[in-house]
């Protein structure tokens, strides 16, 4: 019986000796070696920490141009307009261009450029930095026969390389990609004054030192808490999904010569704002103006519908307008007994 097992357990430590042997080998030898293919750390496309980045510039071959400049702490858009810039958006913007890569050299010497779309670019973006003499100036040409990139390179070296195509598709934006969408610039918090004009009537609210809504006209009475927090809300995070006029001369087309409804807000700064809203598109939008500013924006139809249920949607409803996360206590008395709960 000993006879058979030998074999069996010399067959077992050969083994175990062969898997500590490819074991020491790879640790000794592969681990040194330098990573190969799709292994090895790609190149940046652009050497800058987008903290530094100053104007970002972005043409399209026979179309419009886009330049960005950096306003203190934030962006602006300078062209094809001038508006303020949607920080979120632009910062999504820089991190592309810090984070992007060279996928594959194409062409050392670079060759005729037609061959890849460079000639006339498809694609022209300007990357000014600060510090630095010049802006890099990266060219977009044609897609590769599979999808997966477009042949590209920068103005200064010869040299033309690929890109993935997510790269173009997060650097070719509009204007209105970029743009604040935000269309009243207000904090719920700041606001302390609320006057609405519709075809279900007016009224007017106020908030007191202690920060509780009340109606003001056309008869003094409590509002809802959270009612009116809810209208805020809609007020403060209002967005335009697009730009009907940027200058409109004629408000009529938009219902906004005669507008249906009127939204003013006081702000504890003492400043007012209006928002003016018109006549219910095809697609169930609003076309919407602040008061004093030349552009018309479209809007979806929450607000509207949140006006349209008129003054009784606002009014007090509860009891007590307190909720159970404020209360720290309270003293209930019945027969000439008090008790008190915490």
């Amino acid at each position: 019986m000993s006879e058979n097992k030998l074999p069996e357990f010399w067959k077992t430590y050969v083994g175990l000796v062969a898997a500590a042997a490819f074991v020491a080998y790879i640790f000794l030898v592969e681990n040194k070696r330098e990573p190969a293919g799709d292994d090895k750390p790609k190149e940046k496309l652009f050497a800058a920490d987008k903290a530094r980045v100053e104007e970002l510039k972005i043409a399209r071959a026979g179309g419009e141009t886009l330049r960005l400049a950096r306003d203190g702490a934030g962006w602006r858009l300078v062209e094809p307009l001038a508006a303020a810039a949607d920080a979120p958006a632009v910062e999504s913007l820089l991190q592309g261009i810090e984070g992007a890569e060279i996928q594959d050299e194409a062409s050392k010497e670079g060759g005729a450029l037609a061959g890849y779309g460079l000639e006339k670019p498809r694609l022209r973006v300007e990357v000014k930095r600060e510090g630095a003499p010049a802006p890099v100036v990266l060219l977009i040409g044609d897609k590769l026969v599979d999808g997966s990139g477009v042949y590209a390179k920068t103005e200064d070296k010869p040299r033309v390389f690929t890109l993935a195509s997510f790269v173009e598709s997060s650097l070719d934006k509009k204007p209105f990609d970029l743009r604040d969408r935000d269309v009243l610039k207000v904090k719920r918090d700041a606001v302390t004054s609320l006057d609405v004009l519709g075809p279900e009537g007016s009224y007017s609210l106020a908030r007191d030192a202690r920060a509780e809504w009340a109606f003001t006209k056309p008869v003094a009475t409590k509002a809802g808490r959270w009612a009116v927090d809810g209208l805020l809300g809609t007020l403060e995070n209002l967005r335009m999904d697009a730009i009907a006029a940027e200058d409109a001369k004629d408000l009529k087309p938009f219902g906004l010569d005669k507008p249906a409804r009127r939204v003013t807000l006081g702000l504890a700064s003492g400043e007012t704002r209006t928002l003016e809203i018109g006549k219910e598109t095809a697609d169930k939008k609003y076309p919407v103006r602040v008061e004093g500013a030349p552009f018309v924006a479209v809007v979806p139809a929450t607000l509207a519908e949140d006006l349209a249920k008129g003054m009784a949607n606002l009014r007090a409803k509860r009891l007590l307008e307190v909720a159970t996360y404020d209360v720290a206590g309270f003293d209930a008395a019945e027969s000439g007994a008090t008790k008190t709960y915490e």
